[in-house]
């Protein structure tokens, strides 16, 4: 389990193309309420229409977690349905968040049993994992030998990729220093700023990153009223926010609607080509 001793453990070439920084997909809007305003669950309708329109912009990493109510269900029904695309999807999941529909908001439980139940679900609703994350890794969590134990397990059951969803650049410190991971997951944006130390220490130690929250949950495209902003500009200066920050890995924009996904990627390329 110890990256420091495998031979892949040095920095390694991206999956898509050789690009270093990409576009993914955050999909805990289609399996629960979330964001600001709070959206209700699309329809299937509407979730199939979004996830076409995610592999038709080549939008090809797509972050669940067995806490974002039926994310993993959807995404498992489409992809089935769809063996080519299952092909070219690299599915991330996590492990170690509990929620149910009707709670407000969901708890970590990092527990040995707790976490194989999750790991369980998500094996059977999902056609694979490529990445798997201790979800709400904190710096006790990360500590922990049940967590330790599930992530071998993981490990036997043929997941490869492993990383962290952490929240503190001293839990970062300790999931680089552990060996163990190869991705981080972090929020970042214009209003949330305090992980940037850990841009440099991937950078310095080969890992990934997964850049959450880039429009900080919806703040950055409503005023004050909760008014959602008209035009492009909002987007289009978040993510030349985060293109200030090389790094080797993937920003993951949420969002329920077909439309605002096709044109997050049109933005995504143009704020591409201003930074060339």
């Amino acid at each position: 389990m110890d990256r420091r001793e495998t031979p892949d453990a040095a920095p390694r070439r991206f999956w898509h193309n050789g690009r270093a920084m990409e576009l993914g997909l955050g999909l805990i809007g289609i399996g629960r309420p979330w964001g600001v305003p709070r959206g209700s669950v699309p329809a299937w309708e509407q979730v199939e229409e979004l996830l076409e329109a995610a592999l038709e912009a080549g939008i090809l990493f797509w972050d669940t977690a067995s806490s974002y109510g039926s994310s993993e269900e959807r995404i498992g029904r489409f992809l089935r349905g769809r063996p080519g695309a299952a092909a070219r999807v690299r599915i991330a999941t996590k492990f170690g968040d509990v929620w149910e529909p009707g709670m407000e908001e969901s708890y970590g439980d990092h527990s040995f049993g707790s976490l194989m139940r999750s790991l369980d679900r998500s094996m059977a609703l999902l056609p694979r994992i490529d990445v798997l994350q201790v979800h709400r890794a904190t710096e006790e969590a990360l500590r922990l030998r049940d967590v330790s134990r599930a992530l071998g397990e993981a490990e036997r059951r043929g997941v490869r990729e492993f990383g962290a969803s952490v929240k503190t650049v001293e839990a970062a410190r300790i999931a680089i220093e552990s060996g163990r991971f190869g991705w981080l997951q972090i929020p970042f944006n214009p209003l949330r700023r305090e992980m940037e130390p850990v841009f440099e220490l991937a950078r310095a130690h080969g890992l990934r990153l997964l850049v959450n929250r880039p429009f900080a949950e919806g703040r950055l495209l409503h005023d004050e009223e909760g008014r959602p902003l008209e035009g492009d500009a909002a987007r289009r200066r978040a993510f030349a926010f985060l293109r200030r920050y090389a790094f080797e890995g993937f920003v993951l924009a949420g969002t329920r609607s077909p439309a605002h996904l096709r044109d997050n990627a049109r933005l995504w390329r143009e704020t591409a080509a201003g930074a060339a």
